[in-house]
């Protein structure tokens, strides 16, 4: 037999999960004590219901919270080694510095180098992360000479070298007998210059030659003079030479128009190693981090954005060599 001081303690404890209740009177009957209790029970299970909804409403703001904050990738530098930038350098690297921002937290840092010889030493020494200058043979000839093992890890462009004058010549068919020709004294743009003057019909070299030097030259039917400039220098000796090959980094800032030139270098399977790359040190993958902000260097670079500012600064004349088929 349930007591009035029962049904009493039973309707206090209602009030105090749902506060529905009040202990207002207890002139009431058995069956209306069964049915309080039944209420109080619900009333019950409803209360530790939405106490552990709101500790899981608590909860997940903090478990999501934690789960982006490991998500976004740590801010990391990359130094990035290129030769002094022109428009077109700057409006990629602009786009790619960018992507590489947002995608991966990673600001790139360039250092500007004046000539071919400081990049790779610089990347040797650990002066910088990875630079962009140069092309396969390029690269290939510089480890042979100074026992390195630099790698080329992403292909960027191919920039097919020009022979550019100021002398008023249409074509490499009006250059005079006796016409100085000035060419990069670097042992692989030295070579291509010459195999591009032989591709044009103005000399022959030795067959079975790597890289050709003016040496190699077996026939000049023009007595074509040869003179050994530095790459930086090619276009400024336009001045005092009939012609000169002006690799492509130095046409904007010499103030060239690349469709002025007498002469462009073919693009077909031997052109491969012209391919210009993004380099990196042996170990690059070693540093988990910034093997990660390197992926997304170059992801940055093979965008279609920058294809278009390829397209849009070089006049056509550079082609994208990511995407590319060589035939």
């Amino acid at each position: 037999m349930v007591t009035r001081q029962v049904a009493s303690v039973l309707i206090y404890r209602s009030d105090f999960f749902v506060g529905k209740f009040r202990e207002k009177s207890l002139n009431f009957g058995i069956g209306d004590l069964f049915i309080m209790k039944r209420a109080i029970k619900k009333a019950a299970y409803f209360s530790l219901s939405s106490l552990a909804v709101s500790t899981l409403a608590l909860v997940l703001p903090a478990i999501n919270s934690n789960t982006v904050a490991s998500a976004k990738a740590k801010a990391i530098t990359v130094k990035v080694g290129v030769m002094t930038m022109d428009d077109e350098a700057k409006a990629e690297w602009k786009v790619i510095s960018k992507y590489a921002k947002k995608h991966g937290n990673v600001t790139i840092k360039f250092v500007q180098f004046t000539d071919y010889s400081q990049p790779n030493k610089a990347l040797e020494d650990g002066n910088i992360d990875l630079n962009a200058f140069q092309h396969y043979d390029f690269l290939d000839n510089w480890n042979k000479e100074n026992h390195g093992d630099i790698k080329a890890i992403a292909k960027t462009v191919i920039a097919p070298i020009r022979l550019y004058t100021k002398k008023g010549y249409k074509s490499v068919k009006d250059l005079p007998k006796g016409a100085q020709i000035a060419i990069p004294n670097d042992a692989t743009n030295e070579g291509r210059s010459l195999v591009a003057l032989q591709t044009a019909g103005l000399i022959k070299l030795k067959k079975g030659v790597t890289l050709a030097t003016p040496s190699d030259i077996t026939s000049n039917p023009k007595k074509l003079k040869i003179t050994l400039v530095d790459a930086s220098q090619t276009a400024r000796s336009l001045s005092s030479v009939d012609a000169a090959f002006v690799n492509n980094t130095f046409v904007s800032s010499a103030g060239l128009k690349f469709k002025s030139a007498i002469y462009v270098e073919p693009v077909n399977k031997a052109s491969k190693k012209w391919i210009n790359v993004i380099a990196a040190k042996p170990n690059y993958k070693k540093n988990k981090a910034k093997y990660a902000a390197y992926k997304e260097i170059i992801k940055g670079y093979h965008q279609k954005k920058v294809k278009q500012l390829i397209k849009k600064y070089s006049d056509g004349t550079e082609l994208a060599a990511w995407d590319i088929k060589i035939k």
